[in-house]
């Protein structure tokens, strides 16, 4: 009876193997693929140029700045 059975059970088992094997391999892939992506962002540098864009004010910041006291300026005069 025990012969019988393991050998009903084992081609099942021979077919799922394999299957859920490459599943495995494709869905560890892909996380070490999303990982190292997330990573790459994260190190990612910014160039010079946008580094110096950040670092300074906006125009219109710049503007306003300047317009406050002149108008106070030209009051006075």
């Amino acid at each position: 009876m025990g012969a019988v059975k393991n050998a009903i059970d084992r081609p099942g088992l021979q077919d799922i193997g394999p299957k859920a094997g490459v599943a495995a391999v494709v869905v560890l892939a892909a996380m070490v693929a999303g990982v190292g992506f997330v990573i790459y962002k994260r190190r990612q540098r910014r160039s010079l140029i946008r580094r110096l864009q950040d670092a300074l004010p906006e125009m219109d910041d710049v503007r306003d700045s300047l317009r406050r006291p002149l108008k106070r300026v030209v009051k006075v005069l």
